[in-house]
């Protein structure tokens, strides 16, 4: 008996002794940096479902507030994902940062509101470029347009729209803000309009009866870019059946959003901090057709193509990163064969 109960205690502590190290290998820990938008919905879905931890994979999130200081922070080796707008992933792999881009979650995001005294001149107008005018003519000073710094997305698509519209630059006035600043801008009425994505053509419409959608995300720049799920190249290489499963998870994210955006609102609220944004609002603007959300990568490819040429054009980004260097398509292309 005392043989056994050795035999017993040797194999208790040989459990106590390798199950964390078992543990740590059926569970990827991941380091997720993201910007706290509506957008990040399919994260916080799969986050807060608990589908990533089922899936084995421990997603640690941190917040930024922009995706500049969210670059600054990859740079010095922190993080290994990212949830983020294109824009940014571009900017880091430019850089030598080894993020690569596997999962899409919309297209055409960002669309142009204005208000009043804008929205009266577009009802009148042959065209956009001649509704500008007239603004100016009217009012005697520019349209001003509020929007994020130069080389993000609102900013790049509003000035495609100012150059395909023929829009004169002499009537238009742009306003380089932060997110919550443009939004503040445009309930206080101190710009005319705003290109954002959702929630703030949802928040604004709800709050100004007056306001009205000029011009959807398709009109701007067709095709551009929304967020993506990117990550460290280390980690598709030693863990590419994880980084499927978070694919897989992301497609399934972007389904419930469709089927029951109520409980899809819950688990963003959860993420963005109840009450800043109320659940109705965040509903509304999943489901939004400003919102167009997708995870066709393909399409999204396209897109951030286009997107790089423009920029490349007006000059605030030096030179196109190649489609292989920014994209690895594995999990996406073993998905799709699985539909």
């Amino acid at each position: 008996m005392s043989f056994l109960r050795r035999l017993f205690a040797a194999c208790a502590t040989l459990v106590a002794i390798f199950s964390p190290q078992l543990s740590h290998a059926e569970n990827l820990k991941l380091r997720v940096a993201y910007v706290p938008m509506v957008n990040m919905a399919p994260l916080f879905i799969l986050t807060n479902e608990g589908w990533a931890k089922e899936a084995g994979v421990d997603l640690e999130l941190t917040r930024f507030s922009s995706g500049t200081t969210l670059i600054q922070a990859l740079a010095s080796g922190e993080f290994d994902a990212v949830y983020m707008a294109v824009s940014p992933v571009v900017v880091a792999r430019a850089r030598g940062i080894d993020l690569k881009i596997v999962a899409a979650n919309g297209v055409e995001i960002v669309s142009l509101i204005g208000l009043a005294d804008l929205a009266k001149a577009y009802d009148g107008a042959a065209s956009p470029a001649k509704a500008f005018e007239a603004f100016r003519q009217q009012h005697g000073r520019p349209v001003s347009i509020a929007t994020l710094p130069k080389g993000t997305i609102p900013d790049t698509a509003l000035r495609h729209y100012i150059k395909t519209q023929k829009i004169n630059e002499a009537d238009v006035s742009i306003l380089s803000q932060g997110e919550e600043q443009v939004r503040q801008s445009l309930l206080a009425k101190a710009v005319d309009a705003a290109t954002m994505p959702e929630p703030i053509i949802t928040i604004v419409k709800s709050k100004d009866p007056s306001s009205k959608l000029l011009a959807t995300g398709h009109d701007l720049m067709p095709g551009h870019p929304g967020f993506v799920l990117s990550v460290r190249e280390k980690i598709l290489k030693e863990h590419p059946d994880k980084v499927k499963s978070l694919v897989a998870l992301n497609s399934k994210a972007i389904a419930l959003i469709k089927s029951d955006p109520k409980r899809a609102a819950i688990s963003t609220e959860a993420h963005l901090g109840k009450g800043l944004i109320p659940l109705e609002v965040i509903e509304a603007a999943l489901t939004s057709p400003n919102n167009p959300i997708t995870d066709d990568l393909r399409r999204l490819a396209e897109g951030t193509k286009s997107l790089q040429e423009f920029q490349v054009e007006i000059g605030v980004q030096p030179k196109i990163v190649p489609e292989n260097e920014l994209f690895d398509w594995t999990s996406y292309n073993e998905l799709q064969a699985t539909r």
